[in-house]
């Protein structure tokens, strides 16, 4: 039987960077913070995600989270 061992995870917040002024398009930024604590409880990266958020000047339109895990 395989078994799931947690390697990084990564957040990444997706920015209102504006409106395009020839489609009227959202313009998107990323950022992405590397580094986070595979499995960490989906509250805690929430509530980071947000602090992080409320320090941009663009607002926050999306928040992403990506996990590696190896499998045995």
């Amino acid at each position: 039987m395989a078994v799931r061992i947690p390697k990084s995870a990564r957040l990444t917040l997706t920015l209102n960077a504006g409106t395009n002024i020839n489609t009227g398009a959202m313009i998107r930024k990323s950022m992405s913070f590397s580094k986070l604590m595979p499995g960490s409880n989906a509250d805690a990266i929430d509530i980071v995600a947000n602090a992080i958020g409320g320090l941009l000047v663009k607002p926050t339109v999306n928040k992403t989270v990506v996990e590696t895990d190896q499998l045995i």
